[in-house]
């Protein structure tokens, strides 16, 4: 497994992306190694610095609704925190579950788990049912997660394979196991937040 990760380096005034090719590897004991090449790409110019920034929201929001099931699953696209709010105190269908569940790697029943609920009272809703605001609110929160996973790590497959890792940093448990509350998922947060600065633990 590996990834690709770029940034920007400076020289008096002028930006550059740089980009490290084959820069992490997954071995035995959960290690990481770095290995590869520096090559410059491209010159980096402010107003591109400026049009990434004001993309990036879009992107989020827009990975968001389909991590949530799109259209099928939610009756107004999300393209803002004040229509996360709304989503939350209207309920988000049953449905959106499936397609959360398919981009954490797991089961419907463990779907359940993490909503702390049985899955036989999850089995009896109907597809359009909506759920109630805690629930909504707790796959909102497991939406963001995966989609900021999957933004650092560079893909769907990577972070399903990441998340059911035993993790040394995480006394050799898999982030799958600290997804069943808000603290746990704080935690995985900032354990993203340090891969995406490229301290691998």
């Amino acid at each position: 497994m590996c990834w690709r990760v770029y940034w920007l380096g400076k020289n008096n005034t002028t930006k550059w992306i740089y980009t490290l090719q084959n820069v992490v590897h997954l071995e035995k004991g959960n290690r990481m190694k770095r290995s590869g090449t520096i090559k410059k790409v491209r010159e980096y110019t402010l107003k591109e610095e400026f049009n990434s920034l004001a993309e990036e929201p879009a992107v989020k929001y827009k990975s968001l609704n389909v991590i949530l099931g799109g259209k099928q699953s939610i009756n107004q696209p999300v393209s803002g925190d004040f229509d996360l709010i709304a989503l939350t105190r209207e309920g988000i269908k049953k449905s959106s579950l499936k397609s959360l569940a398919a981009h954490l790697g797991v089961t419907m029943e463990v779907m359940s788990r993490l909503l702390h609920s049985s899955h036989r009272n999850m089995q009896r809703k109907d597809e359009d049912e909506l759920l109630d605001t805690l629930k909504t609110e707790k796959v909102l929160e497991l939406a963001a997660f995966a989609q900021r996973g999957i933004d650092v790590i560079g893909s769907k497959e990577a972070f399903i394979e990441w998340l059911h890792t035993p993790l040394v940093s995480l006394n050799s448990k898999s982030p799958l196991e600290f997804l069943d509350t808000s603290f746990g998922i704080q935690l995985l947060q900032k354990l993203l937040g340090r891969l995406e600065q490229g301290v691998y633990s």
